[in-house]
């Protein structure tokens, strides 16, 4: 989705993003790194969001997506 980088960062100006699920004792750590945020619109206990503007290297993204698939299956 695209939203206003003011919603998440500083700055002004659309950036497109994706919200990821993930296991809460990596969130912390995860919101460190550069690209990675507090989720936007959910839970900020199990989802964070991606900027998907080059900040993170694309096997990363596909890890972590793969990683919140996996997440959102099992409880199913």
């Amino acid at each position: 989705m695209n939203i206003d980088i003011s919603k998440i960062d500083k700055g002004k100006g659309d950036v497109e993003v994706i919200n990821v699920k993930i296991p809460r004792d990596r969130v912390p750590k995860l919101i460190k790194e550069k690209g990675i945020y507090e989720a936007y619109h959910m839970s900020k206990k199990d989802w964070i969001t991606i900027i998907l503007n080059d900040t993170l290297e694309d096997e990363i993204i596909i890890n972590l997506i793969g990683e919140s698939y996996d997440l959102i299956n099992s409880s199913k």
